[in-house]
Formats: structure tokens, sequence, C-alpha cells
């Protein structure tokens, strides 16, 4: 449907059976999510805004509101946001409208990075919007160790949406803010499938960790 010019697609499958659904939602989360959707949801922002975008979606058994706190309570953040193999530590968080954090990463061997978030948008229980930048020990901007080439600062637009009393759809949007040169670009159209595979990775703990607090 198109409201207010936008083109807007909710899409449902029904199953004959619990176990065939259950069935399913593995078979979707081994090829690689919504990916289908999730290519599709870019092309549709890219045509409308003109930046490239990358979208991904997944729905989680927990109520709206158990989702949202995931993202904004910083002991539960910390659980599953960082990639596999690595655990995250804040050093400080303020997550709030104009508040901001500063963390720590490592994989408790020979990679450890600093990094800084500015939230712009908390919408309770809809929406969150934040920047994020990589750093030093002093907050002091800096760029991904790894990565020289990506862009300094990202923009993430996440959205939740209720789909029955104990399910939850949440949509993450990424994005680059402010300027970025065009080998930054690059990098970042390029690594569409490792970010994929990033958020598919957090998504999985996030899974785990909304289980348990939920039963």
């Amino acid at each position: 449907k198109e409201i207010k010019g936008k083109t807007h697609m909710d899409m449902t499958m029904a199953f004959d059976t619990p176990e065939n659904a259950q069935q399913s939602k593995k078979f979707i989360k081994q090829a690689g999510g919504n990916g289908t959707w999730d290519r599709l949801a870019e092309f549709l922002e890219q045509e409308e805004s003109g930046k490239e975008k990358f979208v991904i979606n997944r729905t989680f058994e927990a109520p709206l509101d158990v989702v949202f706190d995931a993202w904004i309570k910083p002991e539960q953040f910390a659980k599953w946001i960082p990639p596999t193999g690595v655990t995250m530590k804040f050093l400080r968080a303020d997550i709030k409208v104009g508040g901001g954090t500063f963390y720590v990463m490592t994989n408790g061997a020979d990679l450890t990075m600093y990094g800084k978030a500015e939230y712009l948008e908390i919408d309770r229980p809809n929406k969150i919007v934040y920047t994020q930048q990589f750093c030093d020990e002093n907050e002091k901007v800096a760029r991904h160790p790894m990565a020289p080439t990506w862009p300094e600062t990202m923009l993430s637009t996440v959205q939740f949406h209720s789909e029955g009393t104990n399910e939850t759809r949440v949509t993450v949007t990424w994005e680059v803010h402010g300027t970025a040169t065009p080998a930054e670009l690059a990098t970042f159209v390029k690594e569409r499938g490792g970010m994929t595979q990033g958020w598919t990775g957090s998504f999985d703990k996030l899974e785990e960790l909304l289980t348990k607090l939920n039963h």
C-alpha cells in the first residue's frame, strides 16, 4: 500500500501446524534472515532518499516493551550487541535523547576497540535513533582498526513493531551520517555481506537473551 508517497508492504505466511511454522523460521534464519525483503527495503529507501542504506529485519518471540528494553538498558545491550567472540563493557552509559555512551570491546587477546554513541531520538516503544563512531581511550574520534576506509560516523535507526502479544519485529536501518569520501561510501556498500553476518550473529544472541527474560 502507498501512504503519503511511501510504499509499505505487509506480508504474512500461514502454516498448518506450529511445528511447520517453527521449521520455516529455522530455514529463514539459515538462509540469512529475511534477506530478500531486506534488500527490497534497501532499494525502496534508496529510491526515496537517494542514499545507500543497509536494512535488516528480525522477528523475536517477546513482547514489544521487553525487546525495546534490550536496546536501552546497558546491562542487557552489552550482552548481545558485540560481534561473536567479543565482550563489551560500558565506561559511560547515558541512554537518553541528548545523552550518549562510551564503551570498550575486546576479544580477550589481540583486539581492543573503543566506541561511542549519541542518542538523537527515543520514542518508546517504537523507535530509537543514534549515531556511532569508533574512538580511542580518550574518546577522540578514530577509525576502525581493521577498516581504515570505514565511514567515520554511522546513523542507526531501529524500529519496533508489535506482531501480537508475544512477537516483536525489529527493523534496523544503517546509513552513513554526515560527509563521507567516495572510498568510504564504496566500503560501506561493499561490506553489506559482512554487516548481514554481523547483525545476524548479534540477533541470535538477542534471541537467546529474550528467551531467558521472557520465561
